[in-house]
């Protein structure tokens, strides 16, 4: 039976996207599109001046959209002397970066008159504003899509010179928010065991619910061989710092001498804000595209889809949206975690640069392999990556959250 018609308040730290370069933005506007076929939404986030729009789709669906400015992500003297104090007084970089006098007062308001059953605050970076609903009954549900402390806490052993300084303030500062805004809700949901794991430690932690993402299913997988000349993709967004490392590991370790046994083989490396450390990697045979209005076409050409994540947690959805294609891919067990695939039946694991090597040349040189490969991690995704199963564990949990704390 399914759930009554509810009212769903969602906080978020930019404009949700059907098409967003980031899998986080396209996996909440996901769920806001299947969600708002059945229930009332009403929508808050901030937009800086460089993100593009509010998806239309979601305008048109929810009941209420309110858009609250924010300063552009960057770099000046000023910003820096403002980051700074911002961590002498707890604040990580990015919450202090979301932090807007205005969106904090028009919560307060629009959850005094709208009157939700259920507020979804969706990133961690949002849990600063969970002050501004104190006079709210609903119950609080965050959507913790990568977990702060451990995520700063990759960060800051992989970095190097002054970065690493000050990458330890952030961590302890990630450390200190996250307790913070768990003790402040009724539940969270992450993606993975090991997100769940990583916030269980976390003293007063509130009931940790996984709740898998889906994803958009073609209506038909693509070319399962890839086209000649043959080339490999990455994708990813590469204001994600572990994006960033796996590109670099992809062109410094692992494509050279892939391409020694392959003579002619390119590299596509595809995603929105490449570092200048991923530009400086493009040559001859690598492509670095920055931001495509549509990462189809390079899917369908890719002969195998490589992902060596060595870092970071949350969402898989390049790796889900590689296998719905019906594409052959190589990637790291983190870069899998999450998804009930069988090393050697929808996907192929490697761990190590000589791995990775070896198993992509194995697919290269054998593209009937390759192909069955393909067709089989696109039969087991129209079975496990639609979002039906989702959405009905986020009904359910709501159900869960409204019965016991309904007059918070």
């Amino acid at each position: 039976m399914r759930l009554t018609q509810l009212r769903l308040f969602f906080l978020l730290p930019f404009p949700p996207r059907l098409d967003a370069t980031h899998g986080g933005g396209r996996t909440a506007a996901q769920v806001l599109a299947h969600l708002s076929t059945h229930h009332r939404i009403a929508l808050m986030y901030l937009r800086a001046p460089a993100d593009p729009p509010l998806d239309p789709i979601l305008r048109e669906r929810c009941e209420l959209v309110e858009e609250v400015m924010r300063p552009n992500p960057g770099f000046s003297l000023a910003s820096g002397r403002a980051r700074i104090r911002s961590l002498l007084r707890g604040w990580p970089l990015w919450v202090a970066g979301c932090s807007v006098a205005a969106f904090r007062s028009r919560v307060r308001v629009l959850a005094g008159t709208w009157r939700p059953d259920i507020v979804n605050v969706e990133f961690h970076v949002m849990g600063q504003y969970l002050s501004s609903l104190d006079d709210c009954p609903a119950p609080r549900l965050l959507i913790q899509h990568e977990p702060g402390a451990a995520a700063a806490r990759d960060l800051w052993q992989s970095s190097r010179g002054i970065g690493r300084a000050i990458r330890y303030f952030d961590m302890l500062a990630w450390e200190r928010f996250e307790r913070t805004i768990i003790s402040q809700v009724q539940s969270i949901v992450v993606f993975t065991e090991r997100d769940r794991e990583a916030l269980a430690h976390v003293p007063m932690s509130p009931p940790i619910i996984c709740i898998p993402s889906g994803t958009v299913l073609p209506k038909q997988p693509l070319n399962p061989h890839g086209d000649e000349p043959l080339n490999l993709l990455f994708v990813g967004n590469f204001k994600h710092p572990p994006n960033v490392d796996a590109a670099v590991r992809l062109v410094n370790a692992i494509f050279p001498r892939v391409q020694a046994h392959i003579p002619g083989l390119r590299l596509h490396i595809v995603g929105d804000q490449p570092t200048a450390r991923v530009r400086e990697l493009a040559n001859e045979t690598i492509v670095v595209t920055g931001r495509v209005p549509d990462v189809t076409p390079y899917l369908d050409r890719a002969a195998v889809v490589v992902v060596p994540l060595r870092m970071g947690g949350g969402l898989r959805v390049k790796v889900k949206e590689a296998l719905a294609a019906g594409k052959a891919v190589v990637a790291s067990r983190l870069a899998v975690e999450g998804l009930d695939v069988v090393d050697g039946n929808q996907i192929l694991l490697a761990e190590s640069d000589e791995q990775f090597v070896d198993t992509v040349v194995h697919l290269l040189n054998y593209p009937d392999q390759r192909a069955a490969l393909a067709t089989r991690a696109s039969a087991w995704a129209c079975v496990n990556l639609g979002w039906e199963r989702s959405i009905a564990a986020y009904e359910a949990l709501y159900e869960s959250l409204i019965r016991e704390f309904g007059n918070l």
